[in-house]
């Protein structure tokens, strides 16, 4: 054998060797690369999964301070506008408490004992805007995360809430580990009527750990721009309005006349309008 060919035959060798080593080396890298990223995402699942967002309900004292019954009847007139105080069926004895205990995202199955009233209804205000009326003592309600602030108050047969100590149940759901924004034991003014659409102007609200009085707190009433001061828990019909389509605007003020802190103690323009009781 030549030498030529010697060392052809050598090179040859050393070039396949070569090739087996890389192939090796990148066999290993690529198998501890896959393994590093299987180590990573595990890692990265176990904080995901080890993430508990905590759900609590709100703690804090709520009073309901009742309306004193007495059978004189208020009458507000200004711009043509009246509001004349009615007589609802308050009953002393009507009682709704909320057995559900546990809230979570998405829907949630409410469960309320009443007793003490008849011919009622469960009005149900999620964060002080969407209003859902029910006849039956359990339903279901959405929640999302964050805080999901709930009044569900007894109505009588007319609608009207039923303002007695313990006629009503107000909850702060607070979803996700996020803070809680909703103080339990501060005044708070929640709107109720009129509805967006409606046969007969009713204004109704309700009103949580606080009085008003003409010597103490008080509502701000804006309806089309005219303003009525409020020192009597009542509901009231509105009469006058020559509109179809009107505004009305809820405050809760001071002694002072200042408006008081609170997340819903502005209502905000809410409009209304009349419709056809046949329609």
């Amino acid at each position: 054998m030549t030498v030529f060919n010697v060392t052809i035959r050598f090179e040859a060798f050393l070039l396949l060797k070569t090739i087996r080593v890389f192939s090796l080396f990148s066999f290993l890298f690529f198998f501890v690369s896959c393994g590093n990223d299987d180590v990573e995402n595990s890692s990265e699942k176990s904080i995901v999964d080890s993430l508990v967002l905590e759900n609590v309900v709100a703690s804090g004292e709520v009073k309901i301070v009742e309306p004193i019954v007495d059978e004189e009847v208020v009458v507000l007139e200004k711009d043509g506008i009246t509001l004349t105080e009615v007589k609802s069926d308050n009953s002393k004895d009507a009682i709704i408490e909320l057995n559900t205990k546990k809230f979570d995202k998405g829907k949630n199955h409410l469960s309320f004992s009443v007793s003490g009233v008849q011919d009622y209804n469960i009005a149900y205000l999620a964060n002080n805007y969407s209003l859902s009326q029910f006849k039956a003592d359990v339903f279901d309600v959405e929640f999302m995360y964050g805080n999901n602030v709930f009044l569900a108050f007894l109505t009588d047969k007319d609608d009207v809430s039923i303002k007695t100590n313990k006629g009503s149940v107000l909850k702060s759901a607070v979803l996700g580990g996020v803070e809680s924004l909703f103080d339990m034991s501060q005044p708070h003014l929640f709107y109720y009527l009129p509805q967006a659409e409606t046969h007969e102007s009713i204004l109704d609200f309700y009103l949580v750990n606080t009085s008003i009085a003409e010597d103490g707190n008080k509502v701000k009433v804006i309806i089309n721009q005219t303003e009525f001061i409020i020192s009597k828990w009542s509901a009231y019909k509105i009469d006058g309005l020559k509109e179809v389509e009107n505004t009305v605007r809820i405050q809760l003020l001071d002694e002072n006349n200042n408006l008081i802190n609170g997340p819903f103690n502005d209502s905000g323009e809410r409009r209304f309008r009349f419709v056809n009781q046949t329609s």
